[in-house]
Protein backbone atom coordinates (compact mmCIF):
# COMPACT_ATOMS: atom_id res chain seq x y z
CA UNK A 1 0.00 0.00 0.00
CA UNK A 2 1.37 3.87 -0.77
CA UNK A 3 2.53 5.62 2.20
CA UNK A 4 1.76 8.67 0.99
CA UNK A 5 -0.71 11.34 1.90
CA UNK A 6 -3.40 13.39 0.49
CA UNK A 7 -3.63 16.78 0.59
CA UNK A 8 -6.40 18.70 2.85
CA UNK A 9 -8.52 20.13 0.56
CA UNK A 10 -9.18 17.13 -0.95
CA UNK A 11 -10.69 16.05 2.60
CA UNK A 12 -14.44 17.62 1.99
CA UNK A 13 -14.45 15.21 -0.72
CA UNK A 14 -13.56 12.24 1.14
CA UNK A 15 -15.39 12.61 3.96
CA UNK A 16 -17.72 9.94 2.98
CA UNK A 17 -17.79 6.54 4.64
CA UNK A 18 -17.18 3.89 2.83
CA UNK A 19 -17.87 0.11 3.63
CA UNK A 20 -17.43 -2.56 0.32
CA UNK A 21 -16.05 -5.86 0.58
CA UNK A 22 -13.22 -6.13 2.71
CA UNK A 23 -12.36 -2.46 2.60
CA UNK A 24 -12.42 -0.63 5.92
CA UNK A 25 -14.57 2.44 6.17
CA UNK A 26 -11.98 6.11 5.99
CA UNK A 27 -11.71 7.80 9.16
CA UNK A 28 -13.24 11.41 8.29
CA UNK A 29 -10.85 12.98 11.28
CA UNK A 30 -7.58 11.08 9.81
CA UNK A 31 -8.69 13.13 6.13
CA UNK A 32 -9.41 16.00 7.65
CA UNK A 33 -6.06 16.26 9.42
CA UNK A 34 -4.06 15.39 6.12
CA UNK A 35 -3.74 12.04 7.39
CA UNK A 36 -5.55 9.81 4.95
CA UNK A 37 -3.48 6.93 3.42
CA UNK A 38 -3.64 6.93 -0.67
CA UNK A 39 -5.52 3.54 -0.33
CA UNK A 40 -8.04 2.45 2.16
CA UNK A 41 -6.07 -1.42 4.23
CA UNK A 42 -8.28 -4.07 3.15
CA UNK A 43 -8.98 -6.77 6.19
CA UNK A 44 -9.31 -10.11 4.66
CA UNK A 45 -11.59 -12.83 6.50
CA UNK A 46 -9.45 -16.22 7.45
CA UNK A 47 -10.52 -18.62 5.06
CA UNK A 48 -12.41 -21.68 6.58
CA UNK A 49 -12.58 -24.92 5.69
CA UNK A 50 -15.92 -26.30 5.97
CA UNK A 51 -16.31 -29.49 4.69
CA UNK A 52 -18.07 -32.87 5.53
CA UNK A 53 -18.80 -36.20 4.63
CA UNK A 54 -22.39 -38.40 4.79
CA UNK A 55 -21.27 -40.93 7.16
CA UNK A 56 -19.06 -41.63 9.48
CA UNK A 57 -19.67 -45.49 9.68
CA UNK A 58 -20.30 -47.22 6.67
CA UNK A 59 -20.47 -51.16 5.47
CA UNK A 60 -17.36 -52.00 2.74
CA UNK A 61 -18.15 -51.30 -0.36
CA UNK A 62 -20.47 -48.81 0.12
CA UNK A 63 -20.01 -45.05 -1.14
CA UNK A 64 -18.98 -42.04 1.00
CA UNK A 65 -19.68 -38.90 -0.53
CA UNK A 66 -17.06 -36.16 0.38
CA UNK A 67 -18.31 -32.59 0.53
CA UNK A 68 -15.82 -29.73 -0.21
CA UNK A 69 -17.15 -26.55 1.32
CA UNK A 70 -15.39 -23.37 2.22
CA UNK A 71 -16.01 -19.71 3.57
CA UNK A 72 -13.54 -16.58 4.47
CA UNK A 73 -10.75 -16.25 2.14
CA UNK A 74 -10.59 -14.75 -1.25
CA UNK A 75 -11.60 -15.22 -4.52
CA UNK A 76 -13.01 -18.51 -5.91
CA UNK A 77 -12.43 -21.91 -4.12
CA UNK A 78 -11.14 -25.04 -5.39
CA UNK A 79 -10.65 -28.17 -3.50
CA UNK A 80 -8.58 -31.81 -3.56
CA UNK A 81 -9.66 -35.23 -2.12
CA UNK A 82 -7.26 -37.49 -0.15
CA UNK A 83 -7.78 -40.90 2.01
CA UNK A 84 -5.96 -43.54 3.16
CA UNK A 85 -6.38 -46.64 5.55
CA UNK A 86 -5.54 -45.75 8.98
CA UNK A 87 -2.92 -47.93 9.00
CA UNK A 88 -0.84 -46.59 5.90
CA UNK A 89 1.18 -43.38 5.92
CA UNK A 90 1.02 -42.63 1.83
CA UNK A 91 -2.23 -40.59 0.78
CA UNK A 92 -4.12 -41.25 -2.07
CA UNK A 93 -5.66 -38.69 -4.23
CA UNK A 94 -9.14 -39.07 -4.57
CA UNK A 95 -8.95 -35.86 -7.14
CA UNK A 96 -6.60 -32.88 -6.77
CA UNK A 97 -7.76 -29.22 -6.61
CA UNK A 98 -10.59 -28.22 -9.08
CA UNK A 99 -13.86 -26.58 -8.49
CA UNK A 100 -15.92 -29.85 -8.11
CA UNK A 101 -17.95 -29.87 -4.73
CA UNK A 102 -18.27 -33.34 -3.85
CA UNK A 103 -16.77 -36.90 -4.62
CA UNK A 104 -17.89 -40.44 -3.69
CA UNK A 105 -15.36 -42.89 -2.09
CA UNK A 106 -15.82 -46.32 -2.14
CA UNK A 107 -14.04 -48.14 0.55
CA UNK A 108 -13.20 -51.90 -0.65
CA UNK A 109 -11.91 -53.08 2.79
CA UNK A 110 -12.76 -53.70 6.08
CA UNK A 111 -10.96 -51.19 8.43
CA UNK A 112 -10.68 -47.55 9.70
CA UNK A 113 -10.28 -44.92 6.61
CA UNK A 114 -8.66 -40.87 7.04
CA UNK A 115 -10.11 -38.99 5.01
CA UNK A 116 -8.66 -35.46 4.11
CA UNK A 117 -10.00 -31.97 2.48
CA UNK A 118 -8.03 -29.70 1.15
CA UNK A 119 -10.01 -26.17 0.17
CA UNK A 120 -7.82 -23.60 -1.29
CA UNK A 121 -8.71 -19.32 -2.44
CA UNK A 122 -7.50 -17.26 -5.27
CA UNK A 123 -4.87 -16.08 -2.77
CA UNK A 124 -3.24 -19.33 -2.52
CA UNK A 125 -4.05 -20.09 0.89
CA UNK A 126 -4.95 -23.77 1.96
CA UNK A 127 -6.90 -25.23 5.07
CA UNK A 128 -7.55 -28.75 5.55
CA UNK A 129 -10.09 -30.73 6.95
CA UNK A 130 -9.70 -34.17 8.38
CA UNK A 131 -12.08 -37.44 9.02
CA UNK A 132 -12.55 -40.78 10.39
CA UNK A 133 -14.55 -43.26 8.47
CA UNK A 134 -14.90 -46.76 10.45
CA UNK A 135 -15.67 -49.18 7.32
CA UNK A 136 -17.53 -52.08 8.68
CA UNK A 137 -18.39 -55.88 6.73
CA UNK A 138 -21.04 -55.62 4.99
CA UNK A 139 -24.27 -55.61 6.72
CA UNK A 140 -25.47 -59.54 7.72
CA UNK A 141 -28.80 -60.63 9.31
CA UNK A 142 -29.52 -63.19 11.95
CA UNK A 143 -32.69 -64.36 11.97
CA UNK A 144 -34.77 -67.14 13.11
CA UNK A 145 -38.25 -68.24 12.97
CA UNK A 146 -39.38 -71.04 16.31
CA UNK A 147 -40.53 -73.77 15.90
CA UNK A 148 -39.80 -74.79 12.53
CA UNK A 149 -43.58 -76.21 11.85
CA UNK A 150 -46.54 -75.72 13.82
CA UNK A 151 -50.24 -76.74 14.05
CA UNK A 152 -52.83 -74.27 13.40
CA UNK A 153 -53.83 -71.70 16.28
CA UNK A 154 -50.37 -71.84 17.73
CA UNK A 155 -47.62 -68.96 17.53
CA UNK A 156 -44.85 -68.49 15.28
CA UNK A 157 -42.14 -66.46 17.22
CA UNK A 158 -39.40 -64.56 14.53
CA UNK A 159 -36.33 -62.67 15.90
CA UNK A 160 -33.77 -60.55 14.41
CA UNK A 161 -30.47 -59.34 14.74
CA UNK A 162 -27.97 -57.47 12.23
CA UNK A 163 -24.05 -56.82 12.43
CA UNK A 164 -21.90 -54.95 9.72
CA UNK A 165 -23.33 -51.67 7.60
CA UNK A 166 -23.32 -48.61 9.04
CA UNK A 167 -25.61 -49.66 12.64
CA UNK A 168 -28.80 -47.94 13.93
CA UNK A 169 -30.82 -51.36 12.51
CA UNK A 170 -34.18 -51.37 12.17
CA UNK A 171 -36.23 -54.78 11.07
CA UNK A 172 -39.17 -55.63 9.26
CA UNK A 173 -41.49 -59.24 9.30
CA UNK A 174 -43.82 -60.40 6.62
CA UNK A 175 -45.21 -63.73 5.60
CA UNK A 176 -47.14 -65.37 2.14
CA UNK A 177 -49.40 -68.44 2.57
CA UNK A 178 -48.52 -71.28 -0.18
CA UNK A 179 -46.67 -68.35 -2.20
CA UNK A 180 -49.13 -65.80 -2.02
CA UNK A 181 -48.68 -62.03 -1.89
CA UNK A 182 -46.70 -61.04 0.73
CA UNK A 183 -48.38 -59.27 3.95
CA UNK A 184 -46.97 -57.47 6.48
CA UNK A 185 -46.75 -58.12 10.20
CA UNK A 186 -44.69 -55.43 10.97
CA UNK A 187 -42.78 -53.06 9.17
CA UNK A 188 -39.53 -51.13 10.04
CA UNK A 189 -38.70 -50.86 13.65
CA UNK A 190 -36.26 -51.41 16.56
CA UNK A 191 -38.44 -54.52 17.75
CA UNK A 192 -36.50 -57.38 17.37
CA UNK A 193 -38.86 -59.86 18.37
CA UNK A 194 -42.63 -60.42 16.93
CA UNK A 195 -44.94 -63.40 16.64
CA UNK A 196 -47.46 -64.28 13.93
CA UNK A 197 -50.48 -66.54 14.75
CA UNK A 198 -51.17 -68.21 11.81
CA UNK A 199 -55.28 -68.85 10.89
CA UNK A 200 -55.20 -71.51 8.47
CA UNK A 201 -53.59 -74.31 7.67
CA UNK A 202 -50.13 -74.42 4.64
CA UNK A 203 -47.03 -73.31 4.12
CA UNK A 204 -46.05 -69.52 5.50
CA UNK A 205 -42.98 -67.85 3.91
CA UNK A 206 -41.56 -65.69 6.23
CA UNK A 207 -39.05 -62.87 5.14
CA UNK A 208 -37.43 -61.07 7.82
CA UNK A 209 -35.46 -58.18 6.57
CA UNK A 210 -32.87 -55.54 8.38
CA UNK A 211 -31.85 -52.12 7.44
CA UNK A 212 -28.92 -50.02 8.92
CA UNK A 213 -29.01 -46.66 8.68
CA UNK A 214 -27.41 -46.10 5.50
CA UNK A 215 -30.41 -47.49 3.65
CA UNK A 216 -28.79 -51.28 2.84
CA UNK A 217 -31.45 -54.01 3.40
CA UNK A 218 -31.02 -57.59 4.03
CA UNK A 219 -33.22 -60.21 4.21
CA UNK A 220 -33.46 -63.75 5.13
CA UNK A 221 -35.97 -66.26 4.18
CA UNK A 222 -38.01 -69.28 5.91
CA UNK A 223 -41.11 -71.70 5.20
CA UNK A 224 -42.61 -73.05 8.52
CA UNK A 225 -45.35 -75.93 7.35
CA UNK A 226 -48.91 -75.24 9.40
CA UNK A 227 -50.82 -78.01 9.85
CA UNK A 228 -54.05 -79.34 11.34
CA UNK A 229 -53.43 -81.61 13.50
CA UNK A 230 -54.04 -85.25 12.18
CA UNK A 231 -56.23 -87.47 14.12
CA UNK A 232 -56.67 -90.71 13.34
CA UNK A 233 -59.95 -92.29 15.23
CA UNK A 234 -62.02 -95.12 14.63
CA UNK A 235 -63.97 -97.99 15.97
CA UNK A 236 -63.11 -101.65 16.14
CA UNK A 237 -66.23 -102.54 14.54
CA UNK A 238 -68.74 -100.09 13.20
CA UNK A 239 -71.79 -102.63 13.94
CA UNK A 240 -72.08 -104.46 17.32
CA UNK A 241 -74.65 -106.44 18.98
CA UNK A 242 -76.37 -105.26 22.18
CA UNK A 243 -74.33 -105.99 25.15
CA UNK A 244 -70.85 -105.91 22.88
CA UNK A 245 -67.94 -104.16 23.89
CA UNK A 246 -67.30 -101.20 21.97
CA UNK A 247 -63.38 -100.08 21.45
CA UNK A 248 -62.35 -96.70 20.60
CA UNK A 249 -59.07 -96.03 19.23
CA UNK A 250 -57.63 -92.19 18.83
CA UNK A 251 -54.46 -91.38 18.49
CA UNK A 252 -53.32 -87.67 16.61
CA UNK A 253 -49.52 -87.28 14.90
CA UNK A 254 -46.92 -84.70 15.25
CA UNK A 255 -47.35 -83.55 19.15
CA UNK A 256 -47.37 -84.56 22.56
CA UNK A 257 -51.80 -85.26 22.48
CA UNK A 258 -54.24 -85.84 25.05
CA UNK A 259 -57.19 -87.61 24.17
CA UNK A 260 -61.02 -87.39 25.19
CA UNK A 261 -63.95 -89.74 24.05
CA UNK A 262 -68.30 -88.83 23.95
CA UNK A 263 -71.11 -90.49 22.69
CA UNK A 264 -74.39 -89.30 21.77
CA UNK A 265 -77.42 -91.75 21.14
CA UNK A 266 -79.30 -90.51 18.07
CA UNK A 267 -82.00 -87.76 18.35
CA UNK A 268 -80.64 -86.88 21.71
CA UNK A 269 -78.78 -83.34 22.26
CA UNK A 270 -76.70 -84.79 25.30
CA UNK A 271 -73.37 -85.76 24.67
CA UNK A 272 -71.75 -88.44 27.89
CA UNK A 273 -68.39 -89.10 28.84
CA UNK A 274 -66.75 -92.11 27.90
CA UNK A 275 -63.80 -90.80 29.09
CA UNK A 276 -62.41 -87.42 29.73
CA UNK A 277 -59.04 -86.05 28.58
CA UNK A 278 -56.10 -88.33 29.19
CA UNK A 279 -53.65 -89.68 27.58
CA UNK A 280 -55.49 -92.58 26.48
CA UNK A 281 -55.51 -94.03 22.95
CA UNK A 282 -57.78 -96.37 23.12
CA UNK A 283 -61.28 -96.57 25.88
CA UNK A 284 -64.18 -99.16 25.63
CA UNK A 285 -67.43 -98.83 26.76
CA UNK A 286 -70.78 -100.71 26.02
CA UNK A 287 -73.82 -98.95 25.07
CA UNK A 288 -77.03 -99.50 26.86
CA UNK A 289 -79.51 -99.35 23.73
CA UNK A 290 -79.91 -100.71 20.75
CA UNK A 291 -80.17 -98.15 18.11
CA UNK A 292 -77.80 -95.63 15.74
CA UNK A 293 -75.09 -93.64 17.98
CA UNK A 294 -72.57 -91.25 17.38
CA UNK A 295 -68.83 -91.72 18.59
CA UNK A 296 -66.65 -88.28 19.28
CA UNK A 297 -63.14 -88.39 19.20
CA UNK A 298 -60.93 -85.37 20.27
CA UNK A 299 -57.21 -84.53 20.49
CA UNK A 300 -56.10 -81.72 22.27
CA UNK A 301 -52.52 -80.54 21.85
CA UNK A 302 -50.30 -78.51 24.58
CA UNK A 303 -51.01 -75.15 22.85
CA UNK A 304 -54.79 -75.84 23.97
CA UNK A 305 -55.55 -76.67 20.25
CA UNK A 306 -58.55 -79.41 19.87
CA UNK A 307 -59.61 -81.41 16.28
CA UNK A 308 -62.15 -83.23 16.57
CA UNK A 309 -63.41 -86.37 14.77
CA UNK A 310 -66.83 -87.71 14.50
CA UNK A 311 -67.68 -91.90 14.10
CA UNK A 312 -70.91 -93.61 13.49
CA UNK A 313 -72.02 -96.88 15.41
CA UNK A 314 -74.76 -99.10 14.85
CA UNK A 315 -76.06 -101.19 17.33
CA UNK A 316 -78.56 -103.92 16.45
CA UNK A 317 -80.26 -107.03 18.13
CA UNK A 318 -78.89 -109.64 15.26
CA UNK A 319 -78.10 -112.95 17.11
CA UNK A 320 -74.52 -113.68 17.36
CA UNK A 321 -72.98 -117.22 17.83
CA UNK A 322 -69.81 -119.00 18.68
CA UNK A 323 -68.05 -118.67 15.51
CA UNK A 324 -69.11 -115.03 14.25
CA UNK A 325 -67.80 -113.61 17.61
CA UNK A 326 -64.51 -115.71 17.78
CA UNK A 327 -63.51 -114.90 14.28
CA UNK A 328 -63.77 -111.31 15.09
CA UNK A 329 -62.07 -110.91 18.33
CA UNK A 330 -59.25 -113.48 17.46
CA UNK A 331 -56.68 -113.07 14.44
CA UNK A 332 -53.46 -115.52 13.45
CA UNK A 333 -50.84 -112.99 14.57
CA UNK A 334 -51.72 -114.04 17.81
CA UNK A 335 -50.23 -116.10 20.23
CA UNK A 336 -51.93 -119.29 21.43
CA UNK A 337 -52.50 -118.03 25.34
CA UNK A 338 -53.35 -114.64 23.34
CA UNK A 339 -56.20 -116.65 21.56
CA UNK A 340 -57.49 -117.48 24.91
CA UNK A 341 -56.70 -114.51 26.82
CA UNK A 342 -59.39 -112.56 23.92
CA UNK A 343 -62.15 -115.65 24.15
CA UNK A 344 -62.09 -115.45 28.08
CA UNK A 345 -62.04 -111.60 28.42
CA UNK A 346 -64.53 -111.48 25.99
CA UNK A 347 -67.24 -113.77 27.83
CA UNK A 348 -66.05 -111.53 31.20
CA UNK A 349 -66.42 -108.28 29.32
CA UNK A 350 -69.60 -108.43 27.12
CA UNK A 351 -71.72 -111.26 29.91
CA UNK A 352 -73.06 -110.51 32.76
CA UNK A 353 -73.96 -113.10 35.65
CA UNK A 354 -77.65 -113.56 35.98
CA UNK A 355 -77.32 -113.00 39.74
CA UNK A 356 -80.64 -111.57 40.37
CA UNK A 357 -82.39 -114.38 39.05
CA UNK A 358 -80.52 -116.58 40.82
CA UNK A 359 -81.09 -115.11 43.94
CA UNK A 360 -84.70 -115.16 43.45
CA UNK A 361 -84.92 -118.70 42.05
CA UNK A 362 -86.03 -117.43 38.56
CA UNK A 363 -83.33 -118.66 36.35
CA UNK A 364 -84.57 -118.90 32.99
CA UNK A 365 -83.73 -121.84 31.10
CA UNK A 366 -81.79 -120.03 28.41
CA UNK A 367 -79.12 -118.81 30.87
CA UNK A 368 -78.04 -122.16 30.99
CA UNK A 369 -77.39 -122.18 27.34
CA UNK A 370 -74.42 -121.00 25.29
CA UNK A 371 -77.12 -119.82 23.00
CA UNK A 372 -78.72 -117.76 25.55
CA UNK A 373 -75.92 -116.25 26.66
CA UNK A 374 -74.84 -114.93 23.06
CA UNK A 375 -78.41 -113.57 22.48
CA UNK A 376 -78.70 -112.13 25.91
CA UNK A 377 -75.84 -111.52 27.22
CA UNK A 378 -76.35 -113.41 30.71
CA UNK A 379 -76.23 -116.57 31.72
CA UNK A 380 -75.12 -118.50 34.85
CA UNK A 381 -71.89 -121.00 35.22
CA UNK A 382 -73.47 -123.61 32.23
CA UNK A 383 -74.14 -121.02 30.06
CA UNK A 384 -70.63 -118.97 30.52
CA UNK A 385 -69.01 -122.63 30.32
CA UNK A 386 -70.60 -124.03 27.23
CA UNK A 387 -69.97 -120.50 25.15
CA UNK A 388 -66.31 -121.07 26.33
CA UNK A 389 -66.15 -124.70 24.75
CA UNK A 390 -67.50 -123.65 21.75
CA UNK A 391 -65.78 -120.77 20.74
CA UNK A 392 -62.56 -122.62 21.83
CA UNK A 393 -63.55 -125.25 19.26
CA UNK A 394 -64.24 -122.47 16.86
CA UNK A 395 -60.86 -121.39 17.67
CA UNK A 396 -59.20 -124.41 16.80
CA UNK A 397 -58.76 -125.51 20.71
CA UNK A 398 -58.92 -128.62 21.99
CA UNK A 399 -61.46 -127.55 24.97
CA UNK A 400 -63.64 -129.89 27.34
CA UNK A 401 -66.66 -128.67 29.61
CA UNK A 402 -66.29 -130.33 33.38
CA UNK A 403 -69.19 -130.02 35.50
CA UNK A 404 -68.78 -130.96 39.65
CA UNK A 405 -68.63 -128.62 42.63
CA UNK A 406 -67.43 -125.19 43.78
CA UNK A 407 -66.17 -123.76 47.46
CA UNK A 408 -67.96 -120.33 46.71
CA UNK A 409 -65.93 -117.63 49.11
CA UNK A 410 -67.84 -118.52 52.03
CA UNK A 411 -66.71 -121.76 51.85
CA UNK A 412 -70.26 -122.98 50.62
CA UNK A 413 -70.48 -125.71 48.43
CA UNK A 414 -72.29 -125.12 45.10
CA UNK A 415 -73.00 -126.91 41.86
CA UNK A 416 -69.94 -125.48 39.18
CA UNK A 417 -69.13 -125.96 35.91
CA UNK A 418 -65.87 -125.10 33.87
CA UNK A 419 -63.52 -126.13 31.58
CA UNK A 420 -60.15 -127.14 30.59
CA UNK A 421 -57.91 -126.55 27.38
CA UNK A 422 -55.11 -127.70 25.42
CA UNK A 423 -52.76 -124.83 25.12
CA UNK A 424 -49.21 -124.89 23.57
CA UNK A 425 -49.14 -128.35 24.53
CA UNK A 426 -50.14 -128.34 28.18
CA UNK A 427 -54.14 -128.76 29.66
CA UNK A 428 -54.99 -125.73 31.72
CA UNK A 429 -58.11 -125.69 34.22
CA UNK A 430 -59.98 -122.22 33.37
CA UNK A 431 -62.72 -120.94 34.75
CA UNK A 432 -64.61 -118.20 33.15
CA UNK A 433 -67.51 -117.86 35.59
CA UNK A 434 -65.15 -117.56 38.43
CA UNK A 435 -63.13 -114.53 36.53
CA UNK A 436 -66.46 -112.28 36.06
CA UNK A 437 -66.87 -111.74 40.45
CA UNK A 438 -70.55 -110.74 41.41
CA UNK A 439 -70.17 -111.66 45.13
CA UNK A 440 -71.54 -108.63 46.96
CA UNK A 441 -69.22 -106.65 48.91
CA UNK A 442 -66.19 -107.52 46.72
CA UNK A 443 -64.66 -105.28 45.20
CA UNK A 444 -62.83 -104.90 41.52
CA UNK A 445 -62.04 -102.10 38.93
CA UNK A 446 -63.36 -103.36 36.27
CA UNK A 447 -64.94 -106.81 37.26
CA UNK A 448 -62.08 -108.86 35.23
CA UNK A 449 -59.59 -110.97 37.02
CA UNK A 450 -57.42 -113.89 35.79
CA UNK A 451 -57.62 -115.64 39.69
CA UNK A 452 -58.51 -118.56 37.12
CA UNK A 453 -57.41 -118.04 33.94
CA UNK A 454 -54.87 -121.44 32.60
CA UNK A 455 -54.24 -122.59 36.13
CA UNK A 456 -52.42 -125.91 37.23
CA UNK A 457 -54.54 -128.64 39.25
CA UNK A 458 -52.70 -127.42 42.47
CA UNK A 459 -54.25 -124.04 43.29
CA UNK A 460 -57.70 -124.68 41.27
CA UNK A 461 -58.65 -128.37 42.97
CA UNK A 462 -58.31 -126.51 46.43
CA UNK A 463 -62.25 -125.08 45.58
CA UNK A 464 -62.64 -127.28 42.48
CA UNK A 465 -64.04 -130.87 42.85
CA UNK A 466 -65.30 -132.73 39.64
CA UNK A 467 -68.12 -135.29 39.65
CA UNK A 468 -67.29 -138.59 39.83
CA UNK A 469 -66.83 -140.27 36.48
CA UNK A 470 -66.20 -136.97 34.66
CA UNK A 471 -63.17 -136.75 31.81
CA UNK A 472 -60.95 -134.56 32.70
CA UNK A 473 -56.93 -134.12 32.09
CA UNK A 474 -54.09 -133.47 34.62
CA UNK A 475 -53.27 -130.19 34.43
CA UNK A 476 -49.28 -129.87 35.70
CA UNK A 477 -47.97 -126.54 33.94
CA UNK A 478 -48.03 -123.93 35.97
CA UNK A 479 -50.11 -120.69 34.85
CA UNK A 480 -48.16 -118.74 32.30
CA UNK A 481 -48.57 -115.69 34.47
CA UNK A 482 -45.45 -113.42 32.80
CA UNK A 483 -47.65 -114.02 29.74
CA UNK A 484 -50.68 -112.58 30.77
CA UNK A 485 -48.97 -110.04 33.59
CA UNK A 486 -47.11 -108.70 30.68
CA UNK A 487 -50.17 -108.12 28.64
CA UNK A 488 -52.81 -107.25 31.17
CA UNK A 489 -50.10 -104.94 32.89
CA UNK A 490 -49.19 -103.16 29.20
CA UNK A 491 -53.46 -102.59 28.74
CA UNK A 492 -53.64 -102.08 32.47
CA UNK A 493 -51.23 -99.58 32.26
CA UNK A 494 -52.15 -97.78 28.94
CA UNK A 495 -55.38 -96.85 30.28
CA UNK A 496 -55.13 -95.20 33.63
CA UNK A 497 -53.20 -92.14 33.40
CA UNK A 498 -50.87 -91.96 36.58
CA UNK A 499 -50.59 -96.15 37.13
CA UNK A 500 -47.34 -97.58 38.08
CA UNK A 501 -45.80 -100.91 38.36
CA UNK A 502 -43.45 -100.96 40.82
CA UNK A 503 -41.23 -103.83 42.20
CA UNK A 504 -39.25 -102.00 44.81
CA UNK A 505 -40.17 -99.53 47.26
CA UNK A 506 -37.54 -96.73 45.57
CA UNK A 507 -39.72 -97.33 42.54
CA UNK A 508 -42.99 -96.38 44.74
CA UNK A 509 -41.23 -93.39 45.56
CA UNK A 510 -39.94 -92.51 41.96
CA UNK A 511 -43.64 -92.31 40.90
CA UNK A 512 -44.63 -90.45 44.12
CA UNK A 513 -42.25 -87.38 43.68
CA UNK A 514 -43.20 -87.68 39.67
CA UNK A 515 -47.02 -87.34 40.57
CA UNK A 516 -46.02 -84.71 43.13
CA UNK A 517 -43.58 -82.67 41.05
CA UNK A 518 -46.57 -82.44 38.65
CA UNK A 519 -49.07 -81.06 41.40
CA UNK A 520 -51.45 -84.02 41.37
CA UNK A 521 -52.49 -85.37 44.53
CA UNK A 522 -53.14 -89.23 44.10
CA UNK A 523 -51.18 -92.24 42.25
CA UNK A 524 -52.23 -96.29 41.80
CA UNK A 525 -49.41 -98.65 42.15
CA UNK A 526 -50.24 -102.03 41.07
CA UNK A 527 -47.24 -104.80 42.78
CA UNK A 528 -46.55 -108.19 43.53
CA UNK A 529 -47.33 -109.67 46.86
CA UNK A 530 -43.88 -111.42 46.87
CA UNK A 531 -41.83 -107.94 46.42
CA UNK A 532 -43.85 -106.17 48.78
CA UNK A 533 -46.24 -106.01 51.02
CA UNK A 534 -49.01 -103.19 51.10
CA UNK A 535 -47.42 -101.79 54.40
CA UNK A 536 -44.08 -101.17 52.20
CA UNK A 537 -45.79 -99.44 49.50
CA UNK A 538 -48.62 -97.36 51.53
CA UNK A 539 -45.00 -96.12 54.16
CA UNK A 540 -42.94 -95.68 50.64
CA UNK A 541 -45.26 -93.16 49.14
CA UNK A 542 -45.44 -91.75 52.99
CA UNK A 543 -41.30 -91.17 52.76
CA UNK A 544 -41.49 -89.47 49.79
CA UNK A 545 -44.80 -87.02 50.77
CA UNK A 546 -42.49 -86.62 53.54
CA UNK A 547 -39.47 -85.12 51.75
CA UNK A 548 -41.44 -83.10 49.08
CA UNK A 549 -42.30 -80.78 51.84
CA UNK A 550 -45.11 -80.35 50.17
CA UNK A 551 -47.76 -83.38 52.17
CA UNK A 552 -49.60 -82.85 55.21
CA UNK A 553 -51.29 -86.36 55.32
CA UNK A 554 -51.35 -89.50 53.33
CA UNK A 555 -53.89 -92.10 53.10
CA UNK A 556 -54.41 -94.74 50.63
CA UNK A 557 -56.70 -97.69 49.66
CA UNK A 558 -55.79 -101.00 48.56
CA UNK A 559 -57.22 -104.66 47.23
CA UNK A 560 -56.68 -107.24 45.39
CA UNK A 561 -55.51 -106.91 41.23
CA UNK A 562 -56.65 -109.28 38.12
CA UNK A 563 -54.13 -112.08 38.96
CA UNK A 564 -53.42 -114.19 41.78
CA UNK A 565 -50.95 -112.83 44.38
CA UNK A 566 -50.80 -108.71 42.39
CA UNK A 567 -52.26 -106.09 44.40
CA UNK A 568 -53.07 -102.81 43.59
CA UNK A 569 -52.86 -99.37 45.97
CA UNK A 570 -54.35 -96.17 45.75
CA UNK A 571 -52.01 -93.61 47.52
CA UNK A 572 -53.69 -90.02 48.19
CA UNK A 573 -51.97 -87.09 49.47
CA UNK A 574 -52.88 -84.14 51.19
CA UNK A 575 -51.03 -80.67 50.49
CA UNK A 576 -50.33 -78.15 52.83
Amino acid sequence: MVKGYLKKGFAAALALTIITGGMTALNVSAVENGELPVAAAEEISVLTNNSFIDFETIGVKKNITITGSASGGTGEYTYAYFYKKCYENKWSTKKNFSTTESVKLCPQTVTDYDICVKVKDSSGTVTKKYFVVKVNPALAIQAAVSPESIMKGQQITMTASATGGSGNYTYAYFYNRDGGAWKTVRNFSTASLVSLKPAYTGNYGICIKAKDSYGTVVKQYFNVPVSQIELNAYLDEEVVQIGDTVVVNGEAKGGDYTYAYFVQEKGSTTWKFIKNFSKSTSVEFKPQAVGEYTVCVKAKDTAGQIEKKYLSLNVVREKNDAKGITSRIIDDSMTQVQKVKAIHDWLVNNVDYDIENLRNGTVPDEDYTAEGLFENRKAVCDGYSKAFLQMAQCAGFEAIRVTGVGYNSTGSAENHAWNQIKVDGNWYNIDVTWDDPIIAGETDFDNLVYDYFLVPDKSFNRNHQADPGQTRYNCTADQPVEVITGDVLEQELANNEDWFYCETTDEVKAAASDILAKGKTQFTVIYKTDDMSATDVFYAGVDAGTASRKVSSTSCEYMAWKISSYEQMTIYFTLR
